[in-house]
């Protein structure tokens, strides 16, 4: 875990503390209020929630959460591996060098030029599209729709969806294949 993602899980758990403590002091001081009875002394009064209160309880509640998923949910920056950089581009330090993405269809035979090319579809792709690009690389550039679920850890419905955007935008070709479909990376970029 990188320093700043440590910073930023410490100081969410900070503040969700900050917030229980604030909800604590909502519920546990309310105010007391006449009832308007004819008794004199305490036995006329008793303790109610204010607007005040309330509105303190709904906002500490809301900011607990928060701060909790941030804490529990937050995931730094990670590098694409090596293999899906181009050639001459580097992640380390942010730094980048000029690479040009090849305009013309990549020959397979080169595996720096094949890479230069997944990396740029994968900078195109939004994160369901992403994982599924990611998973369909990792096994070979084609697999069956039923073993894509278990792979992407996603349901039918969702692994169909993003295959249908994939198709869409022409990464991905769909072939029918028994009950399955054959899903393949398109090769003619």
């Amino acid at each position: 875990m990188s320093n700043m993602s440590r910073w930023i899980k410490i100081t969410s758990i900070a503040i969700a503390a900050v917030a229980v403590v604030v909800l604590a002091y909502a519920v546990l001081a309310p105010q007391p209020e006449a009832t308007g009875s004819d008794h004199n002394g305490m036995w006329g009064m008793h303790s109610t929630y204010n607007s005040s209160n309330v509105t303190l309880m709904v906002i500490s509640a809301f900011v607990i959460v928060a701060a909790l998923m941030v804490a529990v949910l937050w995931k730094g920056y990670e590098p694409l591996p090596p293999s899906m950089l181009p050639v001459g581009k580097t992640e380390a330090a942010g730094q980048e060098t000029a690479t040009e993405i090849p305009q013309a269809p990549v020959e397979e035979s080169d595996p720096n030029e094949a890479a230069a090319h997944n990396y740029l579809v994968l900078r195109l792709l939004s994160g369901d599209e992403r994982t599924m690009y990611k998973v369909l690389m990792d096994s070979g550039g084609e697999a069956f729709q039923k073993d894509l679920m278990q792979r992407a850890k996603m349901s039918n419905a969702k692994v169909s969806r993003v295959l249908d955007r994939l198709s869409a935008k022409g990464i991905i070709t769909k072939e029918r294949h028994g009950s399955t479909n054959k899903i393949r990376i398109r090769l003619d970029r």
